[in-house]
């Protein structure tokens, strides 16, 4: 029986190692289809601009009076156009990015003199609904404890200052679970998701 149990443990430690492994993926895939995104914006614009320096180009050959009226009016239109579609890829990639957080509340009282402060963006909120940010950024993810710490107070902390806030974390996320604002990740230690999966989460149960 002994051997039995420690080959579970084992086995079990082994596939912890995975998830957080899954989780750290996961960010970083986040991270690139981000940079994807915002790098994609970019060719847009400058594939714009170079049309828009072609057709002027164009205009050139034109006859004087013609092209100098023409002129004028294209470069007017083009940098508008420009502008205008610059703009809206530039919406659209903050859109996908930046979901509404609108609802979520911040702090109504300063934090205590002495407690270790989260992120700059994370400051004006409560760990629990930081970690409600982080999720609804990336609400097809599953969130590992570590991985959390880590989105919220960055990698600079000291070993003692993690070991507290790994605590503090850990208990926010176990309060969530239980009011249901986040799921369980099933046969798991400390892994949460936004959305509640079938056969894959569990909503904790208020004590």
């Amino acid at each position: 029986m002994a051997d039995l149990s420690e080959m579970l443990g084992l086995l079990q430690k082994e596939r912890d190692r995975y998830v957080l492994e899954i989780g750290d993926l996961e960010h970083r895939l986040s991270f690139v289809r981000n940079q994807i995104t915002s790098l994609e914006t970019l060719i847009s614009g400058y594939c714009l601009e170079d049309q828009s320096i072609y057709s002027q180009k164009h205009l050139s050959s034109v006859s004087a009076p013609t092209a100098l009226l023409l002129k004028g009016e294209e470069k007017t239109e083009s940098a508008s156009t420009w502008e205008v579609k610059a703009t809206q890829a530039e919406k659209s990639a903050t859109a996908q990015a930046e979901p509404d957080i609108s609802d979520i509340p911040k702090l109504a009282n300063r934090r205590k003199p002495g407690t270790i402060p989260l992120l700059k963006e994370f400051q004006e909120y409560s760990i629990q609904n930081a970690i409600l940010i982080l999720m609804r950024r990336r609400p097809d993810l599953h969130f590992q404890l570590e991985a959390i710490v880590r989105d919220l107070y960055g990698d600079t902390l000291t070993p003692a200052e993690v070991k507290a806030v790994k605590t503090s974390t850990a208990k926010a996320l176990t309060t969530g679970a239980q009011q249901g604002f986040w799921y369980r990740v099933l046969n798991t230690n400390d892994v949460y998701t936004l959305h509640h999966e079938k056969g894959v989460t569990v909503r904790l149960k208020s004590k």
